[in-house]
C-alpha cells in the first residue's frame, strides 16, 4: 500500500463512522435524508470545459465538454450512492478526471433514486439518456460509466442495449459496481471488516427498495446473474478493501468466460471506489488507464 493510499484509508476510517452504523442495520432507508440533494456544480467547472443543462425526460441532466474534446467522442456518467443518495463532491472529483483524462464530453445522469423511487421508474431515464446521445448523429463513440450503484445502472443498461439490440456502446468504464444487491456473497460480510465504509445489511435493505416489484436476483437488478455474454469492452476498477470485491472478481471470471473483453483492475489495498482518491499513484494509474481505454476500448479491455 502506498504511503497516500494508507493515510486516505486511515481518514475513511476515522470519518465514516456514522456510514458504518447506518449501514449495520436493515433499518438503513430511516435514517435518510428526505431533503437530500445533489451537490452543487463546482465553481471553477468553467475552467475544465464547457458546462450545458438541458432536460431529459423531465430532469435536468448536465453536459460538460472539455476544451480539448474529441469530436464526437461521448461518456455518460451514473453516479454512485447506494442508490439512495444523489451526486456527492466526490462524484464531481471522478467526473472532471474522466473527462480531461479521456477527453470525451461527460453526460452526467442524476437518476431518481430509491425509496422514492424504484428500477422501473429510474429505467425509463436512463433509456431516455442513452436514446437521446445514441440517437444523435454527432455521436461516433459513446462511452458508459459509473461507480457502485451507478456501475450498476450501467451495466444494466448495457444489458438492454445488448438485448435490444440498440445502437451498440463503445465501452464500459466501472469503478467498484454494484453487481449483485443480493449481497448473498459471504465473502463480503467477511470483507467489512477490512472495508472503512459499507456494511451488508443496508446496502441489501436498499437493493430491495430499489428492485421494487423486481426479485433482487433479477438480472437487471444484479448483473453478476446474467450470461455476461457479448458485453461491450469494459474496464472496471476494484479495491481489494471493499466489500464489493470479491463479487466484481466473480463478475469479471464469468464474462471472460462468456467470451466478453472486460479487464479487472485490482488496487489490493484499494478501499470503496478508490480512484476517487486522485490524490494517489493508484488513483493517477486509474485515471491514465481509462485515457488508454478510450482511444482504444478493444485493445485495453482484452489484455
Amino acid at each position: 500500500m502506498t504511503l497516500l493510499m494508507t493515510l486516505t484509508s486511515g481518514l475513511l476510517w476515522l470519518t465514516a463512522g456514522k456510514t458504518r452504523r447506518d449501514l449495520s442495520g436493515s433499518a438503513y432507508l430511516k435514517s435518510l435524508d428526505p431533503d437530500r440533494a445533489p451537490q452543487a456544480v463546482p465553481r471553477d467547472a468553467s475552467r475544465w470545459g464547457e458546462m450545458t443543462a438541458h432536460e431529459v425526460a423531465g430532469r435536468l441532466v448536465r453536459r460538460w465538454q472539455p476544451e480539448d474534446h474529441v469530436a464526437g467522442r461521448e461518456l455518460i456518467y451514473f453516479p454512485g450512492g447506494g442508490f439512495v443518495n444523489p451526486l456527492a463532491t466526490a462524484h464531481w472529483w471522478i467526473i472532471r478526471r474522466l473527462m480531461t483524462h479521456t477527453r470525451a464530453a461527460v453526460t452526467i445522469a442524476d437518476y431518481p433514486l430509491t425509496p422514492e423511487h424504484t428500477y422501473d421508474q429510474a429505467r425509463a431515464f436512463v433509456d431516455a439518456v442513452y436514446a437521446h446521445l445514441a440517437g444523435d448523429p454527432r455521436t461516433t463513440q459513446l462511452f458508459v460509466a459509473g461507480d457502485s450503484a451507478g456501475g450498476n445502472v450501467a451495466l444494466s443498461l448495457a444489458l438492454r442495449v445488448r438485448d435490444e439490440k440498440r445502437r451498440p456502446i463503445d465501452g464500459l468504464i466501472l469503478l467498484a459496481p454494484w453487481v449483485d444487491p443480493t449481497m448473498r456473497n459471504p465473502e463480503a460480510v467477511r470483507l467489512e471488516r477490512c472495508d472503512p465504509s459499507l456494511r451488508c445489511a443496508g446496502l441489501r435493505a436498499a437493493g430491495v427498495a430499489w428492485a421494487g416489484s423486481l426479485s433482487t436476483d433479477d438480472p437487471q437488478i444484479s448483473p453478476l446473474y446474467d450470461s455476461l455474454a457479448d458485453l461491450p469492452p469494459t474496464l472496471l476498477f476494484q479495491g481489494g478493501r471493499d466489500i464489493f470485491f470479491a463479487d466484481a472478481q466473480l463478475f469479471a471470471e464469468k464474462a471472460h468466460r462468456a467470451g466478453s473483453p472486460v479487464r479487472l483492475v485490482v488496487a489490493p489495498d484499494g478501499f470503496h471506489v478508490y480512484p476517487g482518491a486522485y490524490w494517489t499513484k493508484e488513483g493517477r494509474e486509474a485515471y491514465e488507464l481509462a485515457a488508454r481505454f478510450a482511444d482504444d476500448p478493444a485493445g485495453v479491455s482484452g489484455r
